[in-house]
């Protein structure tokens, strides 16, 4: 019998298993901790620190976030 360990399969199991979507948005406003987004015709305020990852197109305010699916139904519930 063959263990196999590495880190991130150590950290998945302390923090549990996520999986990641992108979600096409247009920004409306920006701080250093949250940022509102206008979505489906809703505005929503999300925590920087649940966002992996912002793409900025070039006019600035339609972005794509890419956001762990958990968040994501915690906040649209």
């Amino acid at each position: 019998m063959m263990l196999w360990f590495n880190l991130k399969f150590i950290l998945n199991r302390l923090y549990g298993f996520y999986d990641y979507i992108w979600i096409d948005c247009t920004l409306v406003k920006e701080t250093q901790k949250v940022i509102l987004i206008m979505f489906d015709d809703r505005e929503i305020w999300f925590p920087k620190a649940w966002i992996v990852k912002i793409k900025r197109d070039k006019n600035g305010y339609t972005i794509r976030i890419k956001i762990s699916q958990y968040n994501w139904a915690k906040k649209m519930s």
